[in-house]
């Protein structure tokens, strides 16, 4: 089979060799699945250029978000929804979990990180991505696709990769406690999963959205996305956090405090940002943290024993989090149509990794479609 093979970083592209790989074969506890279409990540780049150190096993065929049809089940695999012939289109989730630990859950990201010696053991056998014309995914992670959720949207295999972006911020806000009602600050707000978490706030029924950024540009865009909306109330970041606090309370409306910060700001952003936003949650509220920082947060100590703050790091989302997701998309509460996506053949997968950088912004996505449905 035809796949593009990660042989090693290196500073200027290409980064990639397309070239022909043996089939993977299903295994007890596994599934093959024909690839259609996979997202490309905004930083795909600076991971094959050596920008963003992600450990893995080399060679490897990168790729995640996938989007197929089942060729081939393990025999222990007993869901009839996920045997060849089924004719439904599948989502393959790249969070692959312990099946050995129940503490130490979440191993790896399929076709993008193996961080230790543990998750390269377990990268040993799923140890492609999905740009490649197929997949051996474990059982667990591969999700039937209901055909009212494609046909009634008419979402083609490229625009369902869009569900990666809205799978991550759907994590968070539900291990975060988001109940129907709440004012919800997001950091990170304009970008490419900022603006997938303010989508998932909206959905799962908050009362007001509050972004943050720094451009008026990316902040008018995201509000426009939803109509400009007035459960969606922007705030402009001026650097001075006395300044910004003040206009993040008012943001949420005389008489509502804020009940959760969601965080998922890039490597590049300053930790200062994410204690503004920490700093304005009521007594009681939830701080989450799932982006990537790389500095370390000054835990305000006092503050956070006498509000009774919960701060709570989470990494992807859990397998039960995204039947619930389906349903949202299924019934028009989380709208694929908004993501603006751009699609590039496996053999213009170079191109592909650079689109997707200059496409970072709000609803902006780019995919690899490897082969027709």
């Amino acid at each position: 089979m035809r796949a593009a093979v990660f042989n090693s970083t290196k500073p200027s592209p290409p980064y990639l060799a397309l070239t022909d790989i043996p089939s993977p074969v299903a295994t007890p506890g596994s599934i093959v699945v024909k690839v259609l279409a996979s997202s490309v990540l905004t930083y795909a780049e600076e991971i094959f250029n050596g920008t963003r150190t992600y450990p893995n096993l080399l060679p490897y065929v990168p790729g995640l978000g996938t989007i197929g049809v089942v060729k081939s089940a393990g025999p222990d695999v007993a869901n009839p929804l996920l045997q060849p012939g089924s004719g439904l289109l599948v989502f393959c989730d790249c969070t692959i979990r312990a099946r050995d630990d129940s503490y130490s859950t979440k191993l790896m990201l399929q076709g993008l990180v193996a961080q230790d010696e543990r998750a390269q053991k377990v990268q040993s056998v799923f140890r492609n991505g999905s740009w490649a014309e197929e997949i051996l995914v474990p059982a667990e992670n591969v999700y039937p696709l209901p055909p009212s959720l494609v046909e009634n949207q008419k979402l083609t295999p490229a625009k369902l990769t869009a569900l990666t972006a809205l799978g991550v911020a759907f994590g968070g806000l539900c291990d975060g406690d988001l109940c129907v009602g709440s004012t919800v600050v997001i950091t990170g707000a304009t970008g490419h999963f900022g603006s997938g978490a303010v989508a998932v706030a909206l959905a799962l029924g908050a009362r007001k959205v509050i972004p943050l950024g720094r451009s008026p540009a990316r902040l008018a865009k995201l509000g426009k996305a939803f109509n400009n909306t007035p459960r969606i109330a922007p705030v402009f970041l001026t650097g001075e956090p006395a300044t910004d606090e003040k206009a993040i309370r008012a943001a949420a409306g005389e008489g509502f405090p804020i009940d959760v910060h969601f965080d998922i700001l890039p490597p590049s952003a300053s930790p200062s940002l994410v204690l503004t936003a920490l700093h304005t949650l009521r007594p009681g509220g939830t701080c989450i943290l799932m982006g990537g920082v790389a500095g370390d947060v000054p835990i305000p100590y006092g503050e956070m024993v006498h509000k009774g703050i919960a701060v709570k790091g989470v990494w992807m989302c859990e397998r039960t989090h995204f039947p619930k997701m389906l349903g949202l998309v299924e019934c028009g509460l989380l709208d694929l149509s908004m993501f603006d996506v751009k699609s590039f053949g496996l053999g213009e997968v170079e191109e592909a990794v650079q689109a997707a950088k200059e496409r970072a912004g709000a609803f902006e996505h780019t995919a690899v479609v490897c082969r027709e449905l």
